[in-house]
């Protein structure tokens, strides 16, 4: 540094506002720590968001160099439009954590970080990217799925018809002479493109600005992620054709994917530096440094809004169930598998042969709801038989060898009743409008003597 005004005033300003964002997504963070552990959970848990960890990371390094080139400058009067975001945001993010959405809040939370940026500093292109950059994060990806899966079925059929090896597709499954593959959601490739993709946006940020190329370089990152997956599948089943189902690589099938993925990644990047046309670290716009502290009003409008929609807070406010109310359903011999829920309450009648249940869900854990996914209303080792809906209960006729029992749920919110999970969701968001996060799934058993028609008809 050197040891003049200008130098001391030089770093100055490239410290005070890095250190300043730092310090904003630290705060968001910690006002949304129950949204965190749902990403813990479903994203940083799971092999396919492996890649979650460097992420917040490049972020804040990408901060750091735009910060260096001194476009990293606080605002220092309040910014209308940016402001609006930011509010729209940060109650998007009330109302879903409220309806425990987990799409929503995830969203949400993704656009508090970005608006809450934008608001707090001039804006420009260069801001946003880091802060969109967390996209990648969000388990939301999981929605490309089925769609993955199908093309992924479709393209290695496709592929195995020059191979020779005779080759029967039902379904999801592909059967060969040496045995049967699963193409299941690890098959789907959404793991290759997620990487593929952040790499691919993390490249053009770097060393693109032609809109043309950018678009043409991330369509062979998409399009290589998925064809790679595609050799991977197909290459496994000559493998296991070839060794009879033997190989290693019949059970550590993902290691193996890798090992074709790099050299493609190797091969991008070769030709993605033919195609670049800037140097991110070196061609910055160096623009004029500007000593001024955040806008008070900004400030005082972020803290009180974040602190209004913070999920850590909300949660807390919470009270925990009290001691008389603090039962499980370890109890009881037939029961649903429920997770996160609060408490149940319950009772059997041995006159009629029935057990009821009645789970409740305050919203302190934001997976504690009836919908969750991981909930089974059938208990353990009973099948369905039939279903229907009549206009107070969701019936499911139930077996088990030669028993029968029908299975009557249904939730509640805000004191409605409802049967079917999409009008659940609806009813939660309206709910989610009114600071209400308390639900209720009833459930009940009761065996029947024969085919459960007599039952059914005394509905």
């Amino acid at each position: 540094m050197k040891k003049n005004h200008h130098g001391s005033v030089i770093s100055i300003v490239v410290s005070k506002p890095f250190i300043g964002l730092m310090l904003l997504f630290i705060t968001v963070s910690l006002l949304n720590i129950p949204v965190l552990t749902t990403l813990w959970r479903h994203g940083f848990d799971d092999g396919t968001y492996s890649h979650a960890y460097l992420i917040p990371f490049i972020s804040l390094y990408l901060y750091f160099l735009i910060a260096q080139a001194n476009l990293l400058q606080f605002r220092h009067k309040l910014a209308i439009i940016p402001t609006i975001c930011f509010i729209t945001s940060c109650y998007l993010l009330f109302v879903t954590t409220n309806a425990q959405i987990s799409i929503g809040y995830w969203g949400a939370l993704l656009a508090v970080f970005i608006t809450s940026v934008t608001m707090l500093y001039r804006f420009n292109w260069y801001i946003v990217f880091p802060a969109a950059f967390l996209v990648f994060i969000f388990p939301f990806w999981g929605i490309l799925v089925p769609l993955l899966q199908n093309i992924s079925i479709a393209a290695v059929t496709y592929m195995m018809s020059f191979t020779g090896v005779p080759t029967f597709v039902e379904g999801n499954f592909v059967t060969i002479p040496a045995g049967v593959f699963e193409i299941a959601d690890g098959c789907s490739g959404l793991r290759y493109m997620i990487v593929s993709l952040a790499i691919g946006c993390l490249f053009i940020f770097l060393n693109i600005r032609n809109t043309k190329r950018a678009l043409l370089f991330l369509s062979v990152t998409i399009i290589g992620a998925l064809v790679t997956n595609w050799l991977r599948i197909t290459a496994l089943i000559l493998i296991g054709d070839y060794t009879n189902m033997e190989s290693s690589l019949m059970d550590d099938h993902n290691t193996f994917g890798w090992y074709l993925f790099i050299p493609f990644m190797v091969m991008l990047f070769w030709w993605g530096n033919k195609i670049a046309d800037i140097d991110f670290t070196s061609e910055l716009p160096q623009t004029t440094q500007v000593l001024h502290s955040p806008s008070q009003l900004s400030l005082v409008i972020l803290v009180a809004i974040l602190g209004l929609s913070s999920t850590s807070f909300s949660t807390m406010l919470i009270p925990s169930p009290s001691t008389d109310s603090l039962t499980s359903d370890a109890d009881f011999e037939v029961k649903p598998f429920i997770a996160f829920y609060a408490f149940v309450t319950g009772k059997v009648s041995l006159e009629s042969n029935t057990t009821e249940l009645t789970y409740f869900f305050n919203g302190k854990e934001l997976d504690g709801k009836p919908s969750y996914y991981e909930n089974n209303l059938i208990p353990t080792a009973w099948n369905v038989v039939s279903e229907e809906i009549n206009q107070q209960w969701r019936v499911i006729v139930v077996s088990n060898r030669k028993n029968n029992a029908i299975i009557r749920t249904r939730y509640e919110v805000d004191e409605q009743f409802i049967l079917l999970n999409k009008k659940l969701k609806f009813a939660r968001l309206i709910s989610g409008t009114k600071n209400i996060k308390k639900s209720k799934l009833h459930w009940s058993f009761s065996s029947c003597k024969s085919d459960c028609k007599d039952e059914l008809v005394n509905l």
